[in-house]
């Protein structure tokens, strides 16, 4: 067993399955996106595809589809990343064990970059790229990951620069990134801890503190004002929040774990832009959970929370889009086969009411882990 300098205990857990049962589906709304200056789109990957959908995104917060997506990716895609400046996407894979990147142009269609084709030499599981676009992150492995730096070149291909063990039986091992970019913290599904590594001023990682969070803990997220972690803790059905230092060091914030209901299996902490309320798709629970942030990190419950995803759907991951406030829902498994998204407004509480408007077809089958990204040129 793995113990850290805080001398925590730490908890593994073995194995994930999961049965797909999937009826036939049918053709649901697809429209077409223009391109235009200042493009906005969402980016994501199907963990039983070898494709990525792009979505645009109008100035109303509707969705429609970018002509050719899905477009030809690695298979597998359990993260999605986009650069700063909305304009360079890289997906990592688990089965074909490659991180891909593209170049995503102003009418939303994927380019292929072929000096960011990248054999890993084992599953793809996570992926961050730097708040200045300098650097991409990427963990890789199976019940042990490594954690690699590259380099983004100016055409945005990929230079191996370093590479750190993630400590313990860290598998599944996905990532988040401190809005100032010194930081990069991990969390290891199997290990059940929260990591946090510095990152120097060549790109190389030293690994800072480790804390025990919960069974299953997946997909962690930082709160755009950098003071806040949060871990989703699949298999304890809760969220695990901490405090991070200045010298990145995590603290639980009071009251950590929060619950999320009777193992709704949460799935991903994704936040407003104002860092005071976040989102997280509740998978077995079939609905959508909103949480207020206070000044200390602590969380309760949105007005009307948790929301109900649409039947027949397992809701995988969300995306916030402060700027129009909206809130889209993706589906992990649905009875339609392809993974839908669907709309949701925000109201001024934060309280979260369908559209109406009809849910658009991905393309893609089990989208699935840090699978979407908002990217604004």
């Amino acid at each position: 067993m793995f113990r850290t300098r805080r001398d925590h205990a730490r908890q593994a857990t073995a194995g994930f399955t999961m049965a797909l049962v999937l009826a036939a589906g049918s053709l649901l709304h697809s429209a077409t996106a223009s391109a235009e200056s200042g493009a906005r789109f969402v980016v994501i990957g199907g963990a039983a595809s070898s494709n990525i959908s792009v979505l645009g995104l109008d100035d109303a917060g509707r969705l429609s589809t970018v002509p050719g997506s899905p477009f030809a990716s690695g298979t597998g895609s359990l993260a999605v990343t986009v650069t700063p400046d909305g304009r360079t996407v890289y997906s990592v894979n688990t089965v074909s064990g490659t991180v891909n990147g593209f170049h995503l142009g102003g009418d939303g269609v994927l380019t292929p970059i072929p000096e960011a084709a990248i054999e890993l030499g084992g599953p793809g599981v996570g992926a961050v790229a730097s708040p200045d676009g300098t650097r991409l992150f990427v963990t890789s492995g199976s019940v042990t990951n490594d954690l690699r730096t590259y380099s983004i070149t100016a055409s945005g291909g990929l230079v191996l620069t370093s590479s750190v063990q993630v400590p313990g039986v860290s598998g599944l091992s996905q990532l988040a990134i401190s809005p100032d970019g010194r930081f990069v913290f991990a969390v290891g599904w199997l290990e059940a801890t929260a990591f946090s590594f510095a990152v120097g001023p060549d790109g190389g990682l030293t690994l800072v503190d480790s804390v025990g969070a919960g069974l299953m803990s997946t997909l962690p997220g930082v709160t755009p004002d950098g003071r806040f972690l949060y871990v989703s803790n699949e298999a304890g059905g809760d969220i695990s929040g901490y405090a991070i230092g200045a010298d990145g060091s995590l603290n639980p914030v009071p009251g950590s774990p929060f619950r999320t209901g009777l193992m709704p299996l949460p799935h991903g902490a994704i936040f407003t832009a104002d860092s005071r309320r976040m989102y997280m798709a509740e998978a077995m629970a079939g609905r959508i959970g909103g949480f207020r942030i206070a000044e200390d990190g602590s969380l309760s419950p949105l007005p009307g929370s948790p929301y109900p995803a649409p039947a027949g759907t397992l809701p995988g991951r969300v995306v916030v889009d402060s700027r129009t406030q909206r809130v889209f829902l993706i589906d992990t498994l649905t009875v339609g086969i392809t993974s839908r998204v669907h709309t949701y407004a925000m109201a001024p509480d934060g309280r979260l009411t369908p559209t109406g408007e009809p849910a658009v077809d991905t393309g893609l089958i089990f989208a699935d882990g840090a699978n979407a990204a908002l990217a604004e040129q």
